[in-house]
């Protein structure tokens, strides 16, 4: 008789939720995706920045740098596999928020709030890709952090200007440089 009453319990929780577990995923489909090819991407500039650096140490002849460097497949699985996972938990709390606390009080639907616990992962995921991109191409930018957005958007045209006019990057270099003197002594 337990048995029954269990597969009755599981009957109606899935009769009470299934339908809108499977509506609400259907709703957040392109968002996975986005999630998915965001971390694919990652994974692909990780991949070559990390050959990059391999090649880079066999050619200067430090073994060690390139035994560090070398690309693991297992290390980098397990790595994408845990952001799939934590976009994912993301995805799930801002959608169960949204359904508990934001529809209910009609500020948002939760569609909307997942997309609010999403731009997170996805500036975090960007902001890496960005970075593998940079150190491809030879360009020096300071990790983004959440104090340091807008300098890292101003190394990273500076660095870009450089690689165009080497003079007007030096003078925009040298413009940035004091201005930020400035606003230390500022603080």
């Amino acid at each position: 008789m337990n048995n029954g009453t269990n597969i009755g319990t599981q009957g109606f929780a899935w009769a009470v939720f299934g339908g809108e577990a499977i509506r609400t995923i259907f709703d957040l489909r392109w968002a996975i995706a986005f999630c998915i090819v965001l971390i694919l991407a990652d994974f692909w500039w990780g991949w070559r920045e990390s050959k990059m650096h391999y090649i880079k140490a066999k050619e200067a002849g430090d073994d060690a740098l390139a035994r560090e460097s070398k690309f693991r497949f297992s290390k980098a699985g397990r790595r994408t596999a845990n952001k799939i996972v934590d976009y994912l938990t993301y995805l799930v709390v801002g959608c169960l928020a949204g359904m508990a606390i934001t529809e209910p009080l009609g500020w948002a639907n939760h569609v909307m709030t997942s997309a609010v616990c999403l731009i997170f992962a996805c500036a975090f995921e960007v902001s890496s890709i960005i970075g593998h991109i940079c150190a491809i191409k030879g360009i020096d930018v300071p990790k983004l952090t959440f104090k340091s957005v807008f300098k890292f958007i101003v190394r990273l045209i500076v660095n870009f200007v450089k690689k165009k006019d080497d003079d007007l990057g030096d003078a925009l270099d040298t413009t940035v440089k004091e201005t930020e003197g400035k606003d230390a002594k500022s603080d």
